[in-house]
């Protein structure tokens, strides 16, 4: 028997979700990042008289925050209370920035840690444009080359900890393969945390670590779930994801988000594994931010009552919203999300 996503959330359990994410406190710890967009008009680009190259004349510039910072203002999008970060960034102008963007979206950054010992890490995107033609050229890349020192992974911990009894839900971004804020000590630390407090919902999103992450619900895609467990990532049939949504979830003893793009998310416990289909979509399509959007969403949703597939579900709307937006780092808004559920719903009575 075929489901569609609208199944698994019926429309008085998504209003109550949604409007319960208003008494909601949620926090973000880990990794930050600024995305920057330059627009390049190589119209009017002249030949350098000191080199041998055409410059390229930045005529516009935006910047939106990235990686946990992009979880960060989905959650506030959703319209959660209260937003809270938990990281450290650099002294420096990608910092202010990026601090700037954050707090214009309603993001409480008091919990902030800001240093000359560490550099904002930031991903700049040169456009270039000419004739009604843009192509994206080698991006920029502000990187930290050395690790987070002790003492900064201890403060970091030592403000999640006198803030945790006023979050209802802490998500924690590991989103950096190398020298990002979730070490190994910080990850440690975060999950005693969650021992020693199970009425929170942690949730963990790790690109190349989710298998060392324990106490809390893990959010994979398909890949990052693979190789967690030595698995090949090609080898994707339904029968060996199930059984890697189910093994991931009885190592880390709880409940496992297993997300795989147009098939919809795998939600496994202990106990069994149920499929979620995606939400119908309509090209051209764009996956960038779609699973920040989710992990927002599965958190805010599992800390406001909801059941896991209910989380599940309204999360795969919310990727789905973010995918029809085109060339920009989107977020998705409660209306969008019903008026999403009101046209996934129409069309399974089709």
């Amino acid at each position: 028997m075929s489901h569609s996503l609208t199944d698994f959330l019926t429309e008085a359990r998504l209003n109550a979700i949604l409007n319960g994410s208003c008494d909601c406190r949620v926090g973000v710890v880990g990794d930050l990042a600024l995305d920057g967009y330059w627009t390049a008009d190589m119209t009017r680009a002249m030949l350098s008289r000191e080199t041998p190259h055409f410059p390229k004349p930045i005529i516009a510039e935006r910047y939106a925050p990235g990686a946990g910072g992009n979880v960060a203002q989905n959650l506030a999008a959703l319209g959660v209370r209260h937003v809270a970060v938990f990281s450290v960034t650099g002294a420096d102008w990608r910092g202010e920035l990026l601090h700037q963007e954050l707090v214009a979206r309603g993001v409480d950054m008091g919990a902030l840690i800001v240093t000359p010992a560490w550099r904002t890490t930031a991903y700049l995107k040169p456009l270039l444009t000419g004739y009604e033609i843009q192509q994206e050229d080698a991006r920029l890349d502000f990187e930290n080359v050395v690790p987070l020192s002790d003492d900064l992974q201890a403060a970091l911990i030592a403000r999640v900890t006198a803030s945790l009894d006023d979050l209802d839900a802490l998500i924690v971004a590991d989103q950096f393969e190398v020298n990002g804020v979730v070490t190994d000590g910080v990850r440690e630390a975060l999950i005693k945390l969650a021992g020693r407090h199970p009425d929170r919902v942690f949730v963990a999103d790790s690109r190349t670590r989710i298998d060392r992450f324990r106490q809390m619900v893990l959010k994979p895609n398909w890949r990052e779930a693979a190789l967690a467990v030595g698995q090949d990532p090609a080898r994707d049939d339904p029968a060996r994801q199930r059984a890697v949504a189910a093994e991931l979830a009885h190592a880390a003893g709880r409940l496992v988000a297993l997300t795989r793009g147009a098939r919809g998310v795998l939600i496994a416990t202990r106990d069994e594994v149920t499929s979620i289909p995606a939400a119908p979509v309509t090209p051209p399509l764009d996956p960038v931010g779609a699973g920040d959007a989710f992990v927002a969403t599965l958190a805010m949703a599992l800390a406001v009552g909801a059941t896991p597939t209910e989380a599940g579900a309204l999360a795969n709307l919310a990727a789905a919203v973010i995918v029809e937006k085109l060339k920009e780092t989107g977020t998705a808004t409660p209306e969008e999300l019903r008026t999403r559920w009101a046209h996934d719903a129409k069309a399974g009575d089709l």
